[in-house]
């Protein structure tokens, strides 16, 4: 009978270390495959972080060359824009002094053309400008009476030429000067279609 009894126990025993060695061994496995779970999660995390920042850096150097190519575009906006305003200046200073010099030729006309050479019907010369390059003739008394309105309209051109910085101007002061006075004319005529050819080019190309 206490045989029976030790069977027992040693069977109630075997029972319970069976059902212990099966516990340990789910908690073992639940234990590894937590493990291996968590070092998925580990590696996925990591990924997916190296991915992150890579990207990050890529959006940072994208962020970078759009600013470098905006930067670079505002540049030229801003040169364009000085270049532009720089060209429509100098523009309007040619026009200006174009007017200037027309007007400058048409004073020296008048020298030439004034009543004590000329007599009182051709004191006075129509507008160059409204009647476009239409020239009065100039003058008919002595020669004398000739050279000194050439003289005196070569200083008005040479002072005004020296006050505009106008090469044109300057050029004419020294043929007024220097040409006999049937050329003068001539010269004065070519003159001042030149200047209206020029004048009207560059309105035309502005």
């Amino acid at each position: 009978k206490l045989k029976d009894q030790f069977a027992k126990q040693k069977y109630d025993m075997d029972a319970e270390e069976l059902k212990a060695q099966h516990a340990f061994e789910d908690l073992a496995q639940q234990m590894a495959d937590n493990i291996e779970n968590a070092k998925h999660e580990i590696q996925k995390k990591t990924e997916t972080r190296a991915q992150t920042e890579e990207e990050k850096a890529g959006l940072e150097g994208e962020k970078a060359q759009t600013e470098s190519d905006r930067a670079e575009d505002q540049k030229y906006l801003d040169e364009t824009k000085a270049l532009c305003e720089q060209k429509s200046e100098d523009f309007a200073a040619r026009q200006k002094l174009r007017a200037e010099e027309l007007e400058a030729i048409q004073k020296a006309i008048d020298i030439m053309s004034s009543d004590d050479v000329t007599g009182s019907g051709e004191k006075h010369l129509p507008s160059l400008i409204a009647r476009g390059s239409s020239l009065v003739s100039v003058l008919r008394g002595g020669a004398g009476q000739h050279a000194l309105s050439q003289q005196k309209a070569a200083a008005f051109l040479a002072e005004k030429a020296k006050l505009w910085n106008s090469r044109v101007l300057t050029l004419a002061a020294q043929q007024v000067a220097a040409d006999p006075f049937g050329k003068v004319k001539k010269m004065i005529k070519d003159l001042i279609s030149q200047l209206m050819q020029e004048s009207t080019q560059e309105i035309e190309h502005k």
